[in-house]
């Protein structure tokens, strides 16, 4: 079942893809959960995956892996990583 986020959840999400967008020169290992639909039938599942983003096209919507992997932005439920710990760590 795909997972619906709230106002509050979106707009973490939102600040979360700002800061990876502005260190994307740091090529920080970035970990992205998201909605993979299934193309057969009804549903999907979430998957998991580490790496590091060579870009986010905000046109697009979507973020761009080092590897070309796509992730659509609508589908991300959380994002992780050092970086972003950092960040909260500076933000205090």
């Amino acid at each position: 079942q795909r997972i619906e986020l709230d106002e509050a959840a979106k707009t973490i999400l939102d600040e979360k893809l700002r800061i990876v967008q502005e260190q994307l020169s740091r090529q920080q290992e970035i970990e992205f959960v998201f909605f993979r639909p299934d193309e057969m039938k009804a549903g999907g599942a979430y998957i998991s995956m580490i790496g590091t983003v060579k870009k986010i096209d905000i046109y697009e919507r979507v973020v761009v892996m080092q590897d070309g992997t796509r992730i659509p932005i609508e589908e991300i439920v959380d994002i992780t990583g050092e970086l972003l710990s950092e960040e909260k760590t500076n933000a205090r």
